[in-house]
């Protein structure tokens, strides 16, 4: 006769004296003994005699601690206490004779009722007015998966999830196909996180429509296996994602459990899954590098739209660049499109012209077709990066138009057919406040709106920026540039720029094509022309010679003429170089350099207007 004891509160006993050869101990009912405690397997481990010798070996995937140590195997002597969960079994050894199985405890109780071969003393009953509390034990995997759940989004509000979901589905799915996938343009899952070998499933549209009902999941059944999709439901305008999981028909109710909670968990963090670094692996490093190169600079300012690329580029939703003309939207539009992860996007440029709505709705909606249909700029340019300059110039029917057309693209299929940028003001808000910009139009761009920095919002910038700016206009003239004079970069640096990144980059152009071929770069930029003239002097609209001659620095005067005198000699030829270069006494090829250099107007049109 074997005895075991399992040790309880206050020091009492529950007893058991059992004549077998197998023993087995855990949860569940069918056991000879019963521990209904919590981290306790329905059925935990299996205690044998052979002759004298008891030894004990723990089911798959399950631990004990015996005497202080975690064990899955061992020969159990007298006294040894084994740790199953929360509960403590002691070996007693063998007795020689049956014993009544008791509760010994300092209660008063009742006569125990006859012993069967397995059985439990009943706690004595203070009254029958006493309240009964039944506890009850969760299945072991469930209650291990919900407390590693809890662990795994209590790391931190800005870790990364995904090597945390890779271990999750590995320790509680780990012989089954498991993914956390979301949907492409195609309507083809793209894992996330995956342990799935063989064929991905697809499914149709009307699938994921119904799934977006709230508190749907979906069963897959296939040729040899079945799986739960449970989505991650994100908000109206935003993609889904879905956990995919292979069942079996014991564990359903289970499994059931676990993915609604892990799916709601999900939701509520998604931003620490998208923004995993180890999401996008080598692109990330790649793309930061490139970030840094086309927006070089250490002001916050400059940081921050960094950052913000970064997320706009790995995002499908719209996005809105506020900023002064000249200050670089557009080109900080053509970047998010070249470090597109899946591969650089064609760009479409539409300027908005106040008063001239019926052009852009007819770039937006497209000509009418013989059979009513239309292709609109969505269905046309499938595939590009959309920029619409200058949004806040549309009157605001036709800015209402463009919500409803941008929405539908969005929230329609698998994910917008276009990318949508949009280039405004510096002050978006007060657009907005004003009734300038529309309020639901402004809205769709909630997730990316991106402040472009003024040039004398990152002064400090300026230095560095000048180095890269050089090295790319100096590969554009096709001229090896040993560097620039510190007078120059301090007249640069001193120059306010109020055509922002347009102006400065005009202005090394200049410089540049001024400079011989592996020479530093010298030259003075002009001062604003204001700061030039006498104090008291009223200021002119244009600058004039005779203004002009009152500088002594030749440097300034020179280049101002020059620009003038050509200027005037291109409108009066009506932009003809050839007639123009003969003229001013020189080549057309140093003509058509002279009009890049000072950034002249093209005055062909007069021609075409006559």
């Amino acid at each position: 006769m074997v005895t075991l004891a399992i040790e309880g509160n206050g020091g009492s006993e529950l007893t058991y004296q059992l004549v077998k050869q197998v023993i087995s101990v855990g949860a569940s009912s069918q056991n000879d003994v019963v521990l209904r405690s919590p981290g306790v397997a329905p059925r935990h481990l299996v205690i044998q005699r052979n002759d004298k010798v008891f030894t004990f070996l723990a089911q798959p995937r399950q631990v004990v601690v015996l005497n202080g140590e975690r064990r899955s195997r061992g020969v159990l002597r007298v006294g040894d206490r084994i740790r199953i969960g929360t509960a403590t079994l002691i070996f007693k050894g063998v007795g020689e004779e049956e014993q009544e199985i008791e509760l010994v405890s300092d209660e008063p109780r009742e006569e125990p009722a006859a012993a069967p071969e397995v059985t439990t003393a009943e706690p004595a009953r203070a009254s029958r007015a006493r309240s009964e509390v039944v506890l009850y034990s969760e299945p072991n995997r469930l209650a291990e998966a919900r407390q590693h759940m809890v662990e795994i989004f209590r790391a931190g509000v800005r870790s990364d999830l995904v090597p945390s979901l890779r271990t999750f589905l590995g320790n509680f799915f780990n012989d089954r196909q498991a993914m956390l996938a979301w949907l492409d343009e195609d309507g083809r899952f793209q894992p996330i996180v995956s342990q799935w070998t063989g064929e991905v499933p697809r499914l149709p549209a009307r699938t994921f429509d119904e799934l977006g009902t709230s508190g749907r999941y979906a069963v897959l059944r296939m040729a040899s296996r079945q799986a739960l999709i449970y989505p991650v439901s994100r908000g109206a305008l935003e993609s889904q994602a879905y956990l995919i999981v292979e069942f079996l028909d014991e564990d359903i109710e289970n499994d059931q459990v676990l993915l609604a909670e892990l799916a709601r968990m999900l939701a509520v963090h998604w931003e620490r899954v998208e923004n995993s670094s180890s999401l996008y692996g080598a692109w990330e490093d790649t793309t930061r590098k490139t970030v840094e190169d086309h927006l070089p600079g250490t002001s916050p300012a400059v940081r921050v739209l960094r950052e913000s690329v970064i997320q706009a580029a790995r995002s499908t939703f719209p996005v809105l660049l506020c900023g002064r003309p000249g200050s670089g939207r557009t080109a900080v539009a053509t970047l998010i499109a070249s470090i597109h992860p899946t591969g650089e996007l064609p760009v479409q440029a539409i300027q908005v012209k106040k008063g001239e709505d019926d052009a852009f709705r007819l770039d937006l909606f497209g000509p009418p077709s013989e059979h009513g249909a239309r292709a609109t700029l969505a269905d046309r340019a499938k595939g590009s990066l959309i920029v619409i300059r200058d949004i806040h110039l549309l009157a605001p029917g036709t800015q209402r138009e463009l919500a409803a057309a941008m929405s539908h693209d969005v929230e329609s299929g698998y994910g917008p057919a276009v990318r949508w940028v949009a280039t405004t003001e510096p002050d978006c808000m007060a657009l907005v406040n004003d009734g300038v910009l529309d309020s639901t139009l402004y809205n769709l761009f909630q997730r990316h709106i991106m402040r472009i920095p003024a040039l004398n919002q990152r002064r400090e910038d300026l230095p560095l920026l000048v180095v890269r700016l050089l090295d790319a206009v100096g590969a554009e003239q096709d001229k090896e540039i040993r560097g620039i004079e510190l007078e120059t970069l301090t007249s640069l640096l001193n120059h306010p720029f109020e055509g922002e990144m347009s102006e400065l980059l005009g202005e090394l152009r200049r410089l540049v094509s001024a400079t011989p071929e592996g020479e530093m770069v010298r030259g003075t930029v002009p001062a604003a022309f204001a700061a030039r003239l006498e104090p008291g002097a009223p200021v002119p609209d244009e600058p004039s010679i005779a203004a002009l001659v009152l500088q002594d620095d030749l440097k300034v005067v020179v280049p101002e003429v020059e620009r003038m005198i050509i200027d005037r000699v291109l409108r009066r030829t009506l932009g003809n170089q050839s007639k123009a270069a003969r003229m001013l006494n020189l080549s057309r090829g140093a003509l058509i350099a002279k009009i890049k250099e000072y950034g002249l107007a093209d005055y062909r049109h007069l021609r075409r207007s006559r």
